[in-house]
């Protein structure tokens, strides 16, 4: 008895990586089914790190809310402020504003348009950039919908008032680095700006402001942040990443021919599955005490496949998240469910 007392609880940490809405509404199922497989048994995540969607959906597991109650609401269309519905992200006037930038885009353009005659093009660009809008999008919906999620249920839109730790990495835009909202000097800043501030992903939304520094999604030039779990010296880190490249076996069905819109959002999945790759090999060489489990959809499934931040197959996507979750943990996510399981013992 003396001995089982001594031990050291293991620490376990959770990375949710970005991944827009669909990403988001997979990491809700994937989490809800985890859920389910311990069936009361775990004692949940010493730590929780969240970038871009995954703030939302980590902030939110960080503060006692549980996934399932999550999936719930979401799986149903419940009236409740925890509904990721479209307000949420985008306020009632989101298209007319964008409608506005995009004309300041095309005005931008056509003002310096005569110089491409005697330049180039991208020469005509860089003498437009001053007068092209920031983003298309802001986030104070995303903020407030945070903010009225914490608010809902009698928490406070603060790192210092959850039962768990929490981290939300961000990029500073004008010094080209990670910051990490929650820790360094950063765990005054409300939970709800900080994911704000993780959430905004160029060109899309405007940078996002916080005491006078434009902040920028945090898996610019990351993928999963599981380095700062591994840091926090969790035993056993799951990293949960959404959004990987997809494989178009039919030659009929290619990617060009679904437009530019879907070239940009392959391109991009390639580049962040090779950061998160690259990453992943670095920080088993770096902390070989840590033991890392990476969650991800099989390629081949379209369905998790186009506009990132679009709404129609979110729900899908939540369903699918918690079905193909359900059949990882029966194969190669068992040893995952052991080393919860053995951490709910020794606590």
């Amino acid at each position: 008895m003396s001995f089982w007392r001594s031990r050291t609880p293991r620490r376990i940490g959770l990375a949710l990586a970005g991944g827009g809405v669909v990403g988001g509404m997979y990491e809700v199922g994937a989490m809800a089914a985890l859920e389910e497989r311990l069936n009361g048994a775990g004692r949940g995540f010493d730590l929780y790190v969240g970038c871009s969607a995954g703030s939302v959906v980590g902030c939110l597991l960080a503060s006692g809310i549980r996934a399932a109650e999550i999936y719930r609401i979401l799986d149903e269309d419940l009236d409740d402020p925890l509904n990721f519905r479209r307000n949420a992200v985008f306020s009632s006037d989101a298209f007319q504003r964008a409608v506005g930038r995009f004309g300041k885009m095309v005005w931008a353009f056509g003002k310096n348009a005569m110089s491409a005659w005697r330049t180039s093009i991208p020469d005509m660009l860089a003498r437009a950039e001053r007068d092209l809008p920031t983003g298309f999008f802001n986030l104070a919906a995303l903020e407030g919908f945070v903010r009225g999620a914490f608010a809902s249920r009698g928490l406070g839109d603060s790192f210092a008032a959850l039962p768990r730790r929490l981290l939300i990495p961000a990029i500073d835009l004008d010094r080209a680095e990670r910051v990490v909202f929650g820790r360094n000097g950063l765990s005054d800043v409300p939970i709800s700006c900080a994911v704000a501030a993780s959430s905004s992903i160029p060109g899309f939304f405007e940078p996002y402001v916080i005491d006078g520094r434009d902040y920028v999604d945090g898996g610019v030039g990351f993928a999963g942040h599981a380095d700062l779990a591994a840091e926090e010296g969790m035993d056993t880190v799951l990293v949960i990443n959404p959004l990987v490249p997809s494989l178009f076996s039919d030659t009929n069905a290619t990617i060009r021919g679904r437009g530019l819109y879907s070239i940009m959002e392959q391109t991009s999945r390639i580049y962040s599955q090779n950061l998160l790759s690259l990453g992943m090999d670095v920080l088993s060489a770096r902390y070989p005490r840590t033991e890392f489990f990476l969650l991800e959809p099989p390629r081949d499934c379209e369905l998790l496949f186009g506009p990132c931040m679009g709404f129609e197959a979110a729900r899908k996507a939540l369903r699918f998240g918690y079905e193909s979750t359900r059949a990882w943990l029966a194969g190669d996510g068992a040893p995952l469910l052991r080393r919860l399981g053995a951490a709910a013992v020794v606590a």
